[in-house]
């Protein structure tokens, strides 16, 4: 029991302890050197700690106790070259202040994504196995600065916008980090199993985004290039909610094992602090000129609107299923394929709604003699705003080998072809870089010295060039909802593990 509390206390603080790299959507690359070294075709493997994330029948067939750890190490090199334009009616093209024509990268740094469990064998309901895990299941970290007036000469709509505008405009740090109880039990002379793991998701969220709202005012106010006012909004928030994955695993013969397993994660409400900041627009002839009530000035005299409020999202989780065979081809060498299928248009996009509204711009009002505060173009200000997708279901197939070298020495290599669940060009942003469908490349080699089991892997995975076209509002809330440019991206991965059976 003491090696269980201490075991438990670890994972508590690896949870929190990084962020993670994505696949397809949002989804996480996988666990382990095991694992990911054999390009994630482990499902019928399944013979570490990691398989309560791959299959957790295969802790059934795990004999002794297992304590295990691993850390991913990645680097993203994803880049957008913006064409974010729109024309006038005499042909001309401006873009509000969005840098165009020249690459974007995202910001460079070395992220890392922490997991642990264990596994353990107990006298209870006839020999069953259980383990404890914690590890992100869903994730995504990317951070873009693309609004810079004062670079693309629109000083004309606020010589002081450039300095007003948050530093991260366009921001995806999405973790979803599962607490996972698993057992397993086999049967059948030991040649079945079944598995399940019954989650605790906690979602954490920091979530901004540029939106270029339509000018609500009426003309000469709302004239180019005052016709978009930009809303950059920070959301800033967590929350918890339950899960479940499945799995089963046959042991055929001797050389072959089949794998069958399922994910369900449920819908989780991610609820937290708002902050909505609007670039105003400037122009010194209207505020000379025209006897402007306070209604219209506001949206001439420039300067920031910082408005909080509270907020809340609903994260719209997507389940999955798989299969997986295993076949031991020598003594020493084991190959192994595994196909899965995740149901990407389960995942809508996320909706903001705001409450509990702070600092709205207001104007005096006398009232019987008293200076009283009223709202201005209310609606304007506390709009609800919407990141809404359309995406397809997706599928994902892996291959991977296992070659024991030696008592000592374990080599590892897999390849994977994953598809895109954005498979339309209207809904790619810089917050989802998902371009197309992506190409792993694994390699690794694990080292097993008495009862310890060092590993380390490396990845590189390719995504093809995209090009986004025009403009484009998807749900009709005279809002754009994509991010046109030219696309590219890839990242690299380091996986370290280290694991003790006892």
């Amino acid at each position: 029991m003491r090696n269980v509390r201490l075991a438990t206390c670890i994972l508590l603080l690896l949870a929190f302890g990084g962020s993670s790299l994505l696949a397809s959507g949002f989804e996480n690359t996988g666990l382990g050197t095991t694992a990911r070294g054999m390009g994630g075709a482990f499902r019928a493997v399944a013979d570490d700690w990691t398989a309560a994330y791959y299959n957790p029948a295969g802790y059934a067939f795990i004999t002794g106790d297992q304590l295990g750890a691993n850390l991913a190490l990645f680097h993203n090199r994803h880049e957008i070259t913006g064409d974010y334009v729109a024309h006038d009616d005499f042909g001309n093209t401006y873009g509000w202040g969005i840098v165009n024509d020249l690459p974007i990268y995202n910001r460079h740094y070395v992220q890392s994504t922490p997991s642990a469990g264990f596994v353990t064998r107990l006298p209870v309901w006839g020999e069953t196995v259980f383990g404890l895990s914690a590890y992100q299941p869903f994730d995504c970290n990317v951070n873009w600065r693309f609004y810079d007036p004062e670079a693309t000469g629109f000083r004309a709509y606020n010589d002081s916008a450039s300095e007003l505008a948050p530093e991260d405009n366009y921001k995806n740090n999405l973790d979803v980090v599962a607490f996972q109880l698993t057992a397993s039990r086999a049967f059948r002379e030991n040649t079945m199993a079944l598995g399940l793991g019954l989650q605790v998701l906690r979602a954490d969220l920091w979530f901004t985004d540029l939106t270029l709202r339509a000018n609500p005012r009426s003309y000469p106010i709302n004239q180019r290039p005052r016709d978009r006012v930009p809303e950059f909004s920070k959301n800033d928030g967590y929350g918890w909610g339950f899960g479940l994955r499945a799995g089963f695993l046959w042991k055929v013969n001797e050389k072959c094992d089949l794998a069958v397993t399922a994910a369900l994660p449920f819908d989780v409400t991610v609820d937290g602090d708002a902050e909505l900041t609007f670039v105003m627009p400037y122009a010194q002839n209207l505020i000379d000129e025209v006897n402007l009530p306070q209604e219209d000035l506001i949206f001439v005299k420039g300067g920031a609107q910082v408005i909080q409020s509270d907020f809340t999202t609903k994260l719209k989780l997507p389940p999955s299923m798989a299969l997986g065979v295993a076949y031991k081809l020598t003594d020493k060498l084991t190959l192994a394929f595994d196909a899965e299928y995740t149901l990407w248009s389960q995942y809508d996009g996320l909706e903001f709604t705001y409450s509990n509204f702070r600092n709205l711009p207001q104007k005096p009002d006398s009232v019987g003699g008293q200076i009283q505060y009223v709202n201005l173009v209310e609606e304007f200000f506390t709009a609800n705003l919407n990141n809404p997708t359309d995406w397809d279901n997706a599928g994902k197939v892996m291959l991977g080998a296992r070659y024991q070298y030696n008592p000592v020495l374990t080599l590892l290599a897999g390849v994977s072809a994953d598809q895109a669940p954005s498979r339309s060009t209207t809904e790619v942003i810089p917050q989802f870089i998902d371009t197309g469908d992506k190409y792993g490349f694994n390699a690794g080699a694990q080292f097993h010295v008495n009862q310890w089991d060092l590993g380390i892997i490396t990845s590189y995975f390719s995504y093809p060039d995209r090009t986004v076209g025009s403009l484009t509002d998807v749900d009709g809330d005279d809002s754009f909802d994509n991010f046109p440019g030219a696309y590219k991206a890839s990242y690299y991965e380091t996986v370290l593990s280290i694991g003790y059976r006892f």
